[in-house]
């Protein structure tokens, strides 16, 4: 597990472009922090540099939404704050297959 801190929307930027290359299908980028921090924007930023055209919003109220980066390969982001460890994800599970998946 890495950390890092980020300051303003610059550097977000420039992490966005470095994990992009890195997020390749089956891999899972967990985005952790308080509400407003940026993960949003920075699964915004990762969107673009993927090539999503589409408006990314956040999927606080309906947990995920997908995005197509290409044929069969999405962009997962999902919002799992509302959730508790007693609910059951097995019905995202076959989402997440040879897809990139964004958990905040």
């Amino acid at each position: 597990i890495r950390t890092h801190a980020i300051k303003n929307l610059k550097e977000l930027e420039k992490l966005s472009r470095l994990l992009t290359p890195r997020l390749q299908p089956n891999v899972f980028l967990i985005l952790q922090g308080e509400l407003g921090v940026g993960k949003t924007t920075l699964t915004q930023l990762i969107a673009k540099n993927l090539g999503i055209k589409e408006k990314i919003t956040s999927p606080t109220f309906n947990i995920l939404q997908r995005y197509q980066i290409k044929n069969d390969y999405y962009l997962n982001h999902f919002d799992f704050f509302r959730l508790s460890v007693d609910d059951n994800l097995d019905i995202f599970q076959e989402l997440t297959v040879d897809n990139l998946n964004i958990i905040e």
